[in-house]
């Protein structure tokens, strides 16, 4: 009684899953005088019975878990029933239909996956020429821009920020190129040579650029023309390579010749500046692109400022793979707004546009101002100062035919 309650409630509206599941399922057609009796007996043991349906009197259709035929199989003699498989879906036949194709093709993932891993690590890192205590502080340096052996080549700097770290912090390095091959990198080196003085050097005068007093004097090769507090006129000749009075024996004259020099000068100072500073502490964020154009980031960066990217490309073999591996760096911005007092920093403003204009070694002796204009958050000043610099410029002595 049990059994027909179930199938007649199930009669109506039952239907096959035939959608690819986890589970192995398979349609059954269980055929005799008992069936009722039969799909009871297997729900008694747990065995889950869906999809349901009567094809007649004595036949129905099930599916069941593919781990319950063998069960089905042991009691079909007891209720004279008769079963027929049809349909079998889920992933354990999925694999059985497939399983000649599928481990070769796994293997084949696995190998490229492998391959790839193995190509953006960094092998073998040898460095050539130069000394070999040049060479060691090279290896050194590269430890720290992340070119060593058993590093990600995305956790390494790019090779021209490397080329340009070396030239900067080893002085004896004149040259370095970066090669790569595969995995491996080939750093060559070339150190400076001191250069031996010219002493085939045109004869040649130091002759002043600009007027001024002569503060102090140091003179290398030559003889001077002029003396400490003297006065002179731009073109006035202060070291000259005529080494007698004849103008026979000649060299070329070398040495600075330091004088006071007056410039008048037209100053603006804001009183009022509005600054932008930066927080100490950046925001992180990565981010994986294809062919440099579908970019994905998994978060935002609120209202925060972009200010550096680092592209990490992905390497399989000796070729770039056109998936990009990308650290963007954001920071987060403080306004703020400062007052400037005209009377305390005149003498950094105009230090600061002198050695501008005029370079980073004058010195600033003196400093007055001659008229000063208020306008709104501004003030405009024109001044008279006097500095300290050298004034020499070479000439080369004519020496005729």
């Amino acid at each position: 009684m049990v059994g027909r309650v179930l199938i007649h409630n199930l009669k109506g509206g039952a239907f096959i899953r035939k959608k690819l599941s986890y589970r192995g399922m398979v349609e059954v057609v269980v055929k005799g005088g008992q069936v009722e009796q039969f799909l009871t007996s297997l729900s008694v043991e747990g065995i889950q019975i869906e999809n349901v349906s009567r094809i007649d009197e004595n036949t129905v259709m099930v599916q069941v878990n593919y781990l319950a035929i063998s069960t089905m199989k042991a009691k079909r003699k007891k209720y004279n029933c008769k079963l027929k498989f049809k349909n079998r879906y889920g992933m354990p036949f999925f694999y059985s239909k497939r399983k000649k194709w599928i481990p070769p093709l796994v293997g084949v993932v696995l190998s490229f996956l492998f391959i790839l891993v193995l190509s953006n690590v960094v092998w073998n890192v040898a460095v050539d020429g130069g000394s070999p205590e040049t060479r060691y502080e090279v290896n050194e340096l590269l430890d720290t821009l992340g070119l060593k052996q058993g590093n990600w080549v995305q956790n390494m700097e790019d090779i021209s920020t490397i080329e340009r770290e070396i030239m900067n912090n080893i002085d004896e390095v004149s040259y370095v190129g970066i090669s790569k091959s595969g995995s491996s990198y080939n750093i060559l080196i070339e150190e400076s040579e001191t250069m031996e003085p010219n002493v085939e050097q045109d004869p040649a005068n130091l002759v002043a650029s600009k007027a001024g007093t002569v503060d102090s004097m140091f003179v290398i090769n030559g003889r001077p023309l002029v003396e400490i507090s003297d006065f002179v006129e731009k073109g006035d000749v202060l070291v000259t390579g005529e080494l007698d009075e004849d103008g026979e024996v000649l060299t070329y004259a070398e040495g600075e010749v330091i004088a006071e020099v007056w410039y008048e000068i037209d100053v603006t100072v804001d009183l009022s500046q509005y600054l932008l500073s930066l927080s100490s502490d950046p925001q992180k964020r990565y981010s994986i692109s294809l062919f440099e154009s579908l970019e994905w980031m998994p978060r935002s960066s609120g209202d925060k400022r972009l200010l550096l990217t680092n592209d990490r490309p992905i390497y399989f073999l000796n070729w770039e793979l056109p998936i990009s591996f990308h650290e963007h760096y954001f920071y987060g911005e403080d306004e703020e707004i400062t007052e400037t007092e005209v009377d305390h920093h005149v003498q950094e403003i105009v230090e600061d546009q002198l050695k501008r204009k005029l370079g980073q070694s004058v010195d600033i002796i003196y400093q007055k101002v001659l008229h000063e204009e208020r306008d709104s958050d501004k003030v405009k000043l024109e001044m008279f100062v006097k500095v300290l610099e050298d004034i020499t410029e070479e000439q080369i002595i004519d020496q005729g035919d």
